[in-house]
């Protein structure tokens, strides 16, 4: 196209459709059940009225909200996180005395129930499947840093099952404390990176790591707490415990901590081995990294089955070709999937994914669809194919990124999915889009109308300068 370089401007992801809207959620949600409450407001299950999917709603007092600017923060951490493992956010709404929270709904409980459960039984996890739900929580917590961003509070009561499967995966949540410090280069073996350092003593007795205690610290702080999770999804006890927070915040500050014969005489050495190597001082604690290429990691859950052969080289070469305006309604598609619906599509994300820090490299890409090459006789640009699915020039394929451009087109763009995506663009209700709704839906500030002109042209059959909704159809090919 002419405008080449203006089409390379337009960047988006998953976040640029988290929208926050004037008013309450009654017109396009219908409240099905409350889950629960609390002093902040309640959680409910909500269905939508056009594509009748079923979320989950947290309702909160806006009076019960002591630190807006905070709270803000942590919206603005869950919208940037995209990941399989980290709860989705969906949409945001705001009236008077409530904000409402549109997210995934997670039926399976906490891990702390299940540990408890476990413990009840009097047999804890085996270590097999501790390392299948732990490998999840460590590349949610990899994804987390590579992105510049600690939680603060891993504990197992943030940690949610998707259902009430044994087998369900698993959905870090709550970033009420998390902090955004940065983004950071990606680490190599042989290179110390910067740290930043935090000071705001934050966490939850148990799982607070000692730096934190002492008031700096930077992201490890997070592997201490995963490492204390894993020490208690194993034996059922806490490494470091007391008769009050005081007394535990001293055995924490210590450091010393036993693996007792009783708890964990047929547990293996590498168990512990990584457990010492988490558990430990800062500079000679393992990264979310190291953890995920540890012996017990690689041995007790292995990657990903995901069959990359499955993948259709066609549908990621014909995405690639497709404007920039048809990509961001298939981004807008794919960020509301069910993780049911695009399971085999995780899968391979996650074998394509081989150091597991959620995200695709171009040497990632290469190495997996060159699998694709050996197996089928295919031309394959893959440089080309990376640019086209990196819609937010980031230069790494994030999951929402590649889920767009690899669902079947045919199955997923369904006639309700279409009218949602519909009016996302048609920001007033008049049944057309306008130049200026493409450049509020999409968050085009700084791009030269020019381009958005050029697609309205492209895609405007009647000349009205708007696309309307055959127009519409006719764009994503349903026409």
């Amino acid at each position: 196209m002419k405008n080449k370089n203006q089409d390379d401007k337009i960047k988006f992801n998953k976040e640029t459709f988290i929208t926050r809207t004037p008013g309450s959620i009654t017109d396009k949600w219908t409240k099905i059940k409350e889950l629960g409450s609390g002093s902040y407001g309640k959680v409910y299950r909500v269905e939508n009225k056009l594509t009748k999917e079923i979320r989950a709603c947290k309702e909160l007092l806006k009076k019960q909200i002591a630190d807006i600017d905070k709270f803000n923060i942590e919206i603005s951490i869950m919208s940037k996180c995209d990941h399989p493992n980290i709860i989705k956010l969906y949409e945001i709404y705001e009236d008077e005395r409530h904000i409402y929270l549109i997210m995934e709904e997670c039926l399976g409980g906490e891990l702390f129930d299940r540990i408890l459960t476990k413990m009840d039984s009097g047999k804890m996890y085996s270590e097999k499947e501790a390392a299948i739900i732990f490998k999840q929580l460590m590349s949610a917590i990899s994804y987390c840093h590579s992105q510049g961003i600690c939680h603060r509070d891993l504990k197992p009561e943030n940690i949610l099952f998707l259902s009430k499967d044994e087998n369900s995966p698993i959905k870090v949540i709550d970033f009420g404390l998390s902090k955004i410090f940065g983004e950071i280069a990606p680490i190599h073996h042989n290179k110390k990176r910067k740290k930043k350092i935090m000071e705001t003593r934050v966490g939850t007795a148990y799982y607070v790591s000692p730096e934190v205690l002492n008031g700096k610290y930077d992201e490890e702080c997070d592997i201490w707490s995963a490492g204390v999770i894993l020490y208690i999804m194993l034996s059922g006890d806490p490494p470091f415990n007391g008769e009050n927070d005081n007394e535990i915040y001293r055995n924490i500050i210590k450091k010393k901590f036993t693996f007792p014969d009783e708890e964990w005489k047929n547990i293996s050495n590498d168990a512990k081995d990584l457990i010492s190597h988490m558990l430990c001082d800062p500079d000679k604690r393992f990264t979310a990294q190291q953890v995920l290429q540890h012996n017990w990691i690689v041995k007790e859950a292995p990657n990903s089955k995901g069959n990359i052969s499955n993948l259709n080289i066609n549908t990621l070469k014909k995405y690639t070709e497709e404007s920039k305006l048809k990509k961001a309604v298939l981004t807008f598609i794919a960020s509301r999937l069910s993780d049911n619906e695009v399971k085999s599509l995780t899968e391979i994300f996650e074998s394509l994914d081989t150091n597991k820090d959620g995200t695709l490299t171009l040497d990632e890409m290469k190495h997996g669809l060159q699998k694709l090459k050996n197996n089928k006789n295919f031309d394959i640009d893959v440089k080309n194919i990376f640019k086209g699915i990196d819609t937010d020039n980031s230069g790494r394929i994030d999951y929402t990124e590649f889920l767009a451009s690899s669902i079947n087109q045919k199955e997923f763009l369904r006639q309700e999915r279409l009218n949602e995506a519909f009016m996302m663009l048609d920001k007033k209700g008049t049944g057309k889009i306008s130049k200026e709704e493409i450049k509020k839906a999409l968050k085009l500030d700084n791009v030269n109308e020019k381009t958005i002109e050029y697609y309205i042209q492209k895609y405007d059959l009647n000349g009205d300068g708007n696309i309307d909704y055959n127009e519409f159809l006719n764009m994503m090919g349903k026409i």
